[in-house]
Order: structure tokens, then C-alpha cells, then sequence
């Protein structure tokens, strides 16, 4: 990260900023409840504000830090020491995993508020102008100290940046490619699952009714199968999430089959109650993962 001097330097933020910024502490501490409230009205629009604030103790912990760190935007004394607590808070900020997204946003609201209060508060428009200009600057200069939290944290690597890189490619490549010998196995599979059903057919033709109609049931069943994985696999290579509830349904459809098959022998009694019990456990996980998913 860049020195105070330099950072500074480059937002062109002078001692004359930092008159600007005291001249409106009084103004700022005045509305600090107003402001907080107001910021948690905007926050709760994020989709996932209550993973971040998941009780009364953190939402409390978390408005005296917001008020703390209000106050300081107009402290006047914006040395070492306040930077290092604006790196404290970057790193805060990404060891919860929040998005930069949200700091973004956050900062364009206090940015707008301030903004709102200045115009208020502050008769001549010169000075307003002023006064805002300082204002953005070390709105800008706050959020460049905690964009550089979330860039260090990318920018951590065990041997290098360009061999990890590169293997990443590699493996993703890769991954791609054993994903496309899926989907062509599955063709296979389907192909050959067609010929199974069409040979089960043939009990039927034999005389057979109740061996043939089970027998197709079940290779149906494995049909349907087939197609629901190859479905997912290219939904997969689009783009697409890892579907749990298919595998689940998969293991569902196996177990169903088997006792299709095991119908047609006799003396499976207990072979087959496993298999209804096994049934009865998948039919459960897949329900609460159905459930979590909705």
C-alpha cells in the first residue's frame, strides 16, 4: 500500500480539507443517531445483511463502530494512526467474507447523506462546494485503504502468482475436458439403455407379461436416469450449479429398480425390506435437501 503522504498526494487532499472536515464535525456528531439509522434503513436492502448482524450484540457492536468511524471522517487529524484503524476496518470487512460490492454502496450512501446534511446545514454555496469537495476526498480516500484490504488478500499466493495462474488454467481445462467424456459416456449409456428396454420387450412378445413389464419399467426407469444426468452435466458446463437433489434421485431410482427385479424372485423377502428401508432414508434426504434449496 502506498504512504499517508502519497495517498494524499493523489486525492490532492490539503490542510485546508482538513479545516473543511472539522468545520462540519459539530453538524455531523449532531445527526450521528440519524445517521446510523439511516444507514441501517439502506443496509437491510442487501440481500444477506442478517448473515453479517445475526444478533442484538453485534448490530450493537457493529453501530458504535459506525458512529465511531462517522466521527472520525470529521476528527481534522488524519495522520498515521488513522489510517492504520481504516486497515483494521478493511480487514474486518473481508475476514467476514463481505462483499466489496456492499462497501461500495455503503460509501456512496454516507457519501449522499453527508452530501444531504451539508446542504442543509451550510448558507453559502461557495463554502458548501467546498466543503464538499472535502468531503468526497476523504470519502475516496476511505475507500481506497479499504479496496486495498480486499486486493491483498487476492493477492496472496504460495509460489507465484503466474504458476498458479497457469495451473489453474490447466486444471480447469481439464475439468472441462473429463466433463465432455461424461456427457459422451452418458450418450453411450442412453444408447445402450434403449437397446436394454427394446430386449424387455421381448418377454412381453414371449408370453412373458409380468417379467416383460417390470423389466421395461425398470429399464424406462434407467432411461430416465440417463437423461436426467446428462441434463445436468450440460447445464454444469453452462454454467450451471452442482445439482445434489439428481445424485440423490439417481440412488433413488437404482433402489427402486432393484426391487423391481428382486419382485421377480421368490425368497427375497429381507433383501428387499433393506432395500424399502434404504428407499424410506433417500426419500428423506431428499425432502430436507428439496426443503434447503426452497
Amino acid at each position: 500500500m502506498s504512504s499517508i503522504a502519497e495517498i494524499k498526494a493523489h486525492y490532492n487532499f490539503t490542510s485546508g480539507d482538513a479545516d473543511n472536515l472539522v468545520k462540519l464535525r459539530a453538524v455531523m456528531q449532531r445527526r450521528s443517531d440519524e445517521f446510523v439509522a439511516e444507514f441501517y434503513t439502506h443496509i437491510r436492502r442487501f440481500a444477506n445483511t442478517d448473515k453479517f448482524l445475526k444478533d442484538e450484540t453485534t448490530v450493537k457492536k457493529h453501530q458504535d463502530a459506525l458512529k465511531m468511524w462517522f466521527a472520525g471522517l470529521f476528527s481534522g487529524d488524519y495522520g498515521e494512526r488513522y489510517f492504520v484503524e481504516l486497515e483494521k476496518v478493511g480487514a474486518a470487512h473481508v475476514k467476514i467474507n463481505l462483499p466489496a460490492h456492499y462497501v461500495n454502496a455503503s460509501v456512496h450512501f454516507v457519501r449522499l447523506y453527508a452530501v444531504s446534511v451539508i446542504n442543509k446545514e451550510v448558507i453559502a454555496s461557495d463554502e458548501s462546494a467546498y466543503m464538499q469537495r472535502s468531503l468526497e476526498k476523504i470519502l475516496d480516500i476511505n475507500l481506497d485503504v479499504f479496496t486495498s484490504s480486499y486486493i491483498a488478500e487476492e493477492e496472496k499466493v504460495f509460489l507465484s502468482s503466474k504458476v498458479e495462474s497457469t495451473l489453474i488454467q490447466m486444471a480447469n481445462r481439464f475439468s472441462h475436458g473429463l466433463n465432455i467424456i461424461l456427457v459422451l459416456g452418458l450418450v453411450v449409456l442412453g444408447a445402450i439403455t434403449i437397446v436394454l428396454i427394446g430386449y424387455d420387450l421381448l418377454h412381453i412378445l414371449d408370453g412373458d407379461l409380468e417379467k416383460g413389464l417390470l423389466a421395461t419399467l425398470g429399464g424406462l426407469l434407467m432411461l430416465w436416469l440417463v437423461i436426467e444426468l446428462m441434463d445436468t452435466e450440460i447445464k454444469h458446463l453452462k454454467g450451471g450449479k452442482f445439482a445434489i437433489k439428481v445424485f440423490i434421485s439417481v440412488a433413488l431410482v437404482a433402489f427402486i429398480r432393484k426391487i423391481l427385479i428382486m419382485s421377480l424372485k421368490s425368497g427375497e423377502t429381507q433383501a428387499q425390506l433393506s432395500l424399502i428401508a434404504a428407499i424410506a432414508v433417500l426419500g428423506g434426504v431428499y425432502w430436507l435437501v428439496s426443503k434447503v434449496k426452497d
